[in-house]
């Protein structure tokens, strides 16, 4: 293991550097795996429309709904494999992926080691770019995984109270880039902080009331449809939609129409959860779970009346 240690900060400034990271195949390999599911997706759904409503119809429709969050993950988790890359300046190194940034100011880095000791396992929950992630230390300090191989094999900055884990392909390049822009010091104060550069949706997905929400809400949306496709085929094909005020049927309809009401489900799930993660994402979190928990009572509301119908 080698160990590196700052010096006193000097002054004058330099361009910043880009380094990209050491080549990290699941990349490659999360992109193949995306395009299949997706693939698989567009199979499933041509099947479903040439099938009359069934169990077997909503299995596949179900299938296909629960296939989303995972391609949203992925295509996510991919994304930010092919967007790691180290920008390092005089003031500090900045290290980008997906709409991510970590700012790491200079001054404040006290070590750098060239070899990690920590052993850790890729974990599943995030494949692909399995080393981009937090984690917690043996003694409760928060580590950022920032690399594209295992911390054996990446390099390791220690600040006042955290650590980060980089992989830069040139690590000796790295090394001399930012003794040399240590050695000019800072042209400005910086904080270490994590930035968002657009894209916040990721983020607001850790509130655990933020996900119980939305997949409620993504349950009701099979709740309803599990209801109408179990019940479709023994349904008549015309049906009485609406009675008068002397109880006689002034609404007769095909039984198809009774989509209506899971679509009615659907489409508010859709468009009150990506305008609550637009709310969300500008800290308005009230308004964000007042959408979201809306979305509930529509679909309640939806359910009962297609119980009412098919009864």
């Amino acid at each position: 293991m080698s160990v590196q240690t700052y010096s006193a900060p000097a002054e004058q400034s330099h361009s910043s550097m880009v380094f990209r990271p050491a080549p990290d195949s699941s990349r490659w390999t999360g992109l193949a795996v995306s395009v299949w599911i997706l693939l698989i997706d567009l199979a499933l759904a041509g099947w479903l429309t040439r099938r009359q409503a069934d169990i077997l119809s909503f299995v596949l429709l179900a299938l296909i709904l629960l296939s989303l969050p995972l391609l949203l993950h992925l295509f996510y988790r991919t994304w930010s494999a092919f967007t790691l890359e180290y920008w390092l300046d005089r003031d500090a190194l900045r290290i980008r992926w997906a709409a991510q940034c970590v700012v790491i100011p200079l001054p404040a880095v006290e070590l750098i080691v060239s070899e990690g000791e920590m052993a850790l396992s890729p974990s599943p929950r995030t494949w692909p770019a399995p080393y981009i992630r937090q984690v917690v230390g043996q003694d409760g300090q928060s580590i950022d995984l920032l690399a594209s191989r295992p911390p054996l094999a990446s390099l390791w900055l220690q600040t006042a109270d955290q650590f980060f884990a980089i992989s830069p392909a040139q690590p000796t390049e790295f090394l001399a880039a930012l003794q040399a822009y240590n050695r000019l010091g800072p042209s400005r104060t910086l904080a270490v902080e994590r930035q968002q550069s657009g894209l916040c949706v990721y983020t607001v997905l850790q509130d655990s009331l933020s996900r119980w929400l939305l997949g409620a809400g993504f349950l009701g949306v099979l709740l309803l449809f599990a209801a109408l496709f179990s019940t479709y085929p023994g349904l008549p094909e015309r049906m009485i939609f609406h009675y008068d005020a002397t109880g006689l049927p002034d609404s007769v309809r095909p039984k198809n129409a009774l989509f209506l009401l899971p679509s009615i489900g659907l489409a508010t799930w859709l468009v009150n959860s990506l305008a609550g993660l637009w709310m969300a994402c500008r800290q308005q979190c009230s308004g964000a779970y007042l959408l979201w928990s809306s979305t509930l009572f529509v679909q309640l509301l939806s359910l009962l009346a297609l119980f009412s119908l098919i009864r």
